[in-house]
C-alpha cells in the first residue's frame, strides 16, 4: 500500500511538470488532465511492479472450484416380501384342520378305556414345521395324554401331517373335551384361525359302567395322509351326542370351609371353574340363600369376562356376620343359562 501511494505521488508531480512545460509559463495546467495522466502512469507502473514481484512459494494459489456434481441417491435394500399367506391369515405359523382320522366328535367309550386320537392337520403358514415342533396339551380334559408329542416328520407349507396321541377315557360318565395346539422350537403356541390362536380338540362321551363297547384302539393299517378315513376302527357304537360342544360347559363350585365355628364376621371363599369351548363373553354370578330365618345374604355383583378356550378358574367371597346355614351355586347367565351343583355351608358364631 505504501509503494502504491509513493508511485501515485511521484507520477502526479511528473505529469504536472510535463503539462506545465508544454503549455509555457503563463499556461495554467488543466487539473483533470493532470489527474488522468497521473492515473494512467500509475497503472502502468503498478503493472510493471506486479510482474517483477515474485509470488511467495508458501502462499496458496487459489484454484477454481468446480460445482459439485450431484451423486445418485443410494436407497436402502428393498425388503423381499415373504411368501403370500393364505387368505385371512396374519401369521406365518398357522394350522388348518383337515380331518379326525380317528375318534370322531362324540365317540362313546367305556370308563378307563384306552384309545388313540389322530388328527390330520395342514401347514397353512409359510414356515416349515420340523420334528422340533410338537403337538401340546393346551387345556380341558387331559385324559391321560402326554403333555407334548413331537411331530413325526417335517411338514412344509401346504402339506399335511397325521399326529396321534394315546389317551384313556375318564372313569366317570359324562362329556369330556381336551384342547390341543402346536408349539414351535422357540416355545410359542399356535393353532387354528386367522390369528392362529384357536385350539383344536378331542371330544368324547363316557358311558355308564356296564356298557359293552368294542376296543377303541385302531387295528387297521395306519391312514395315509391325503386320504381321510372317517370313523374309528373298532368302535361301532353310534355316539349319543352328535351336537357340537356348547360355548361354556362343566360349571363347578366348592367352598373353603363347609362348617366354621368361631368369631364373626367370617368370610367364606367359593372357588369356581367352568370350561370355555370357544372364544366368547361369559356372564356369571354367585347365587345363594340361607336356611336360617332372618338371615339374608349380600351376594357379589355379576361378572362378565371375555374368555378364550380353556378352563376358567376364579372365586367369589361371601362375608357373613351371624350364625346361619346356607347354600351356594355358580350360575352362568350368558351365552347360555347353566348352573353348577349346589354346595352347603354353615357358620356358628361364638
Amino acid at each position: 500500500m505504501k509503494i502504491q501511494k509513493t508511485i501515485l505521488r511521484r507520477t502526479f508531480l511528473i505529469a504536472a511538470f510535463i503539462l506545465a512545460g508544454c503549455g509555457g509559463k503563463e499556461a495554467t495546467p488543466d487539473p483533470q488532465a493532470v489527474l488522468t495522466a497521473a492515473a494512467e502512469t500509475a497503472n502502468a507502473k503498478m503493472t510493471e511492479l506486479a510482474m517483477a514481484t515474485p509470488i511467495p512459494t508458501d502462499t496458496p494459489v487459489p484454484t477454481a472450484t468446480a460445482s459439485p456434481t450431484p451423486t445418485e441417491t443410494v436407497l436402502p435394500p428393498t425388503t423381499v416380501a415373504p411368501t403370500t399367506l393364505p387368505a385371512g391369515s396374519t401369521v406365518a405359523e398357522r394350522v388348518e384342520f383337515v380331518a379326525d382320522v380317528t375318534i370322531p366328535d362324540g365317540t362313546v367309550f367305556a370308563p378307563n378305556q384306552a384309545f388313540t386320537k389322530t388328527w390330520r392337520l395342514k401347514n397353512a403358514g409359510t414356515t416349515t414345521w420340523t420334528t422340533a415342533y410338537s403337538l401340546i396339551f393346551f387345556s380341558g380334559e387331559k385324559m391321560g395324554a402326554p403333555s407334548a408329542v413331537p411331530l413325526p416328520n417335517d411338514v412344509p407349507p401346504n402339506a399335511t401331517v397325521d399326529i396321534s396321541v394315546p389317551m384313556v377315557s375318564p372313569a366317570s360318565p359324562g362329556q369330556y373335551i381336551g384342547y390341543y395346539m402346536l408349539r414351535n422350537p422357540q416355545g410359542k403356541n399356535f393353532g387354528l384361525g386367522p390369528n392362529a390362536d384357536q385350539a383344536f380338540y378331542v371330544w368324547i362321551n363316557v358311558a355308564a359302567t356296564g356298557t359293552v363297547l368294542a376296543s377303541a384302539t385302531p387295528t387297521g393299517p395306519t391312514p395315509t395322509p391325503g386320504t381321510p378315513t372317517p370313523g374309528t376302527p373298532g368302535v361301532t357304537l353310534t355316539p349319543t351326542n352328535t351336537a357340537a360342544p356348547a360355548a361354556v360347559s362343566n360349571p363347578t363350585i366348592s367352598v373353603n370351609t363347609a362348617s366354621y365355628t368361631g368369631s364373626c364376621p367370617y368370610t367364606f371363599v367359593f372357588p369356581i371353574q367352568f370350561t370355555v369351548n370357544q372364544a366368547t363373553a361369559v356372564t356369571f354370578r354367585l347365587e345363594g340363600g340361607s336356611g336360617t330365618p332372618g338371615v339374608n345374604l349380600v351376594l357379589p355383583a355379576d361378572r362378565t369376562e371375555n374368555l378364550q378356550p380353556g378352563i376358567y378358574s376364579n372365586q367369589f367371597e361371601l362375608t357373613i356376620t351371624s350364625s346361619m346355614s346356607g347354600w351356594a351355586r355358580l350360575r352362568i347367565l350368558a351365552p347360555l343359562d347353566l348352573s353348577s351343583p349346589v354346595v352347603n355351608f354353615e357358620l356358628t358364631c361364638q
